[in-house]
């Protein structure tokens, strides 16, 4: 009986796995690609002479 139980326990378990939803079989749109990220140019930062 105990057997029984846990088996019914896992076959439950291993079922919500399997229909859950991972986006693969509910016909929805897949979502946009991202946008490629901008080019930035180094900032040059003057140097500074604190020595007086």
């Amino acid at each position: 009986m105990k057997t029984l139980r846990i088996l019914a326990i896992f076959a439950a378990a291993l079922g919500s796995v399997a229909l859950s939803s991972c986006g693969c079989c509910t016909g929805e749109e897949r979502p946009p690609e991202l946008r490629p990220l901008p080019q930035f140019q180094n900032v040059q930062t003057p140097s500074v002479d604190y020595a007086k």
